[in-house]
């Protein structure tokens, strides 16, 4: 189309030389219909692309707007992950301390030797204040996730599926806050992806205006080529006519014939009385006279013509500036905002990613705290348990003493048999007292033992039972002692015979006076 245009203006040239005014003119009201019907496809084309930027300053505007609200709402969405950020900082900082505390009761506990330590209230007071951060968390997490939908709903036309949970309890606080947090991150990775197709829809639209902004300007280049064409045909018509002498009325319309054949060649397509490839050289002959006057009035409307065309296509270029600038602004601020949006979407995930991370360290805390919990239970239960085997021993040695008691009153009784068996025995009268005087000792020490009862009562038993067995020999001995004096046959209580050792009577007394202090050691 360019060659085309610097073709027409060099034939123009060419014509334009040898150019006059035709045979037979019209008249001037026809004249001036002719102008005005040439320059009515001038103000159409005008008019459209006044049109055309009215729209597309109207479609930039929408944009601004819809930049202006999407930057609000990626503020708003920093400022909540900002607050979720903290409020996970301090939820971590406060899970440390529970892991301290719970450190600390454990040490507590061990030192105490299975005492329930006196940090237990405090550790529940952590686990309370844990629960009330997570419950916070839960609340900005869903918050989140709410802006989440207002973003995505207002980007896209379709909705999502939103539902309201029921408030869940303290025991189910951490699965809400997982499935919470994988919920908002799924709905951050369908925001990101609507964002990016929002973004190409964007810059799809980009591209139309871009086209469109080429075109406006291809016609006003070519409208405005038309227009150079057009004056330099009028300046070369005025040359040529003021060679030629006549009217005024006659150059006027000589000038309109010359420009209704200029506008047919240009490509208008309308034609005043004659065919279009009908030349001014054809009608020459027609005009011969002109005056001064007549041509400063063409002059004038030439000059007229020129300046109203030349104000449209300033007004044309710089409407196609500013809609040029507001293009690169847009450019600018749709980077930007890309930008943003990728960092908002890495901010996101790894919020994600910290909040696993904090869940998974929260599950440790809560199982270490189950864990001594359970510890201090079984603690509880194991000093329940001593408790109960030291009350059964106490009870097991209480009735152990009354049954050394009923053993011992026996024993008096089978002492009180032995001593008057002694006293009507006249020959073993030292005997006799020696065996009584160690009765006396053996009771002696049995109420010396009960008075000990309480503190030794587990070796009581084994000496009782020692005692018994040699009170039991000493028995059988006097016994054996009585039915041989009834014999008339005199035997050792010493077991040397079972030995196989006859010794003496005296050395058998003698070992009888020796043995007596082994039997009070023995007691002691």
């Amino acid at each position: 189309m360019a060659d085309k245009l610097e073709e027409d203006p060099k034939r123009g040239s060419s014509v334009e030389c040898s150019s006059c005014p035709p045979e037979g003119l019209p008249q001037p009201p026809l004249r001036d219909v002719a102008l005005a019907l040439g320059l009515e496809p001038v103000h159409a084309s005008h008019c459209e692309l006044q049109f055309r930027c009215f729209v597309m300053e109207e479609t930039l505007a929408d944009l601004r707007a819809q930049n202006r609200d999407l930057s609000d709402a990626l503020k708003e969405s920093s400022q909540e992950r900002d607050s979720l950020r903290i409020k996970l900082l301090e939820g971590e900082v406060s899970m440390e301390d529970l892991g301290g505390t719970g450190h600390r009761a454990r040490a507590e506990f061990v030192e105490d030797g299975g005492t329930v330590p006196s940090s237990l209230w405090e550790l529940n007071e952590e686990g309370t204040r844990v629960i009330r951060v997570c419950s916070e968390v839960l609340y900005l997490v869903s918050s989140i996730k709410e802006c989440f939908w207002r973003i995505y709903e207002w980007i896209g036309e379709e909705k999502l599926d939103y539902f309201v949970e029921t408030e869940p309890s303290l025991q189910d606080e951490l699965e809400v806050l997982l499935s919470e947090a994988s919920r908002v991150h799924k709905l951050g990775l369908e925001v990101e992806s609507k964002v990016i197709k929002y973004e190409e829809m964007k810059r799809k639209e980009k591209k139309d205006l871009e086209n469109s902004i080429l075109s406006l300007t291809e016609e006003n280049s070519d409208i405005s080529s038309l227009l150079r064409r057009a004056l330099v045909e009028k300046e070369a018509a005025e040359k040529s006519l003021s060679k030629l002498k006549g009217s005024g009325e006659q150059r006027r319309t000589a000038i309109f014939q010359i420009a209704e054949w200029s506008l047919q060649k240009a490509g208008f397509g309308f034609m005043m009385g004659g065919s279009p490839g009908e030349s001014p050289n054809e009608n020459s002959s027609s005009c011969n006279a002109s005056t001064t006057s007549d041509g400063s009035e063409c002059e004038e409307d030439g000059v007229s013509l020129a300046s109203t065309v030349e104000k449209i296509i300033k007004n044309l270029r710089h409407e196609v500036t500013e809609l040029r600038c507001s293009l690169e602004e847009y450019r600018s601020e749709n980077d930007h905002l890309q930008g943003l949006a990728f960092k908002q979407s890495q901010e996101i995930t790894d919020s994600a990613l910290y909040v696993k991370v904090l869940e998974e360290r929260e599950n440790a805390l809560t199982q270490n705290v189950e864990q001594l919990s359970l510890e201090l239970k079984g603690a509880e239960e194991e000093v329940i348990r001593w408790k109960e085997a030291c009350e059964l021993e106490v009870e097991a040695g209480k009735s152990a003493i009354e049954k050394c008691e009923r053993e011992i009153a026996c024993l008096k009784e089978d002492l009180e048999r032995t001593e008057a068996a002694l006293d009507t025995s006249n020959n073993r009268l030292k005997l006799k007292e020696k065996l009584a005087t160690t009765a006396m000792a053996a009771q002696a020490a049995a109420e010396t033992s009960l008075r000990l009862a309480d503190s030794r009562s587990v070796g009581l038993r084994e000496r009782i039972e020692e005692l018994t067995r040699q009170l039991e020999e000493e028995a059988e001995r006097s016994r054996r002692e009585q039915s041989s004096v009834r014999r008339r046959v005199r035997h050792i209580c010493w077991p040397w015979r079972a030995l196989g050792i006859n010794p003496p009577i005296s050395s058998s007394r003698n070992a009888r006076r020796r043995t007596l202090p082994d039997m009070v050691t023995l007691l002691q």
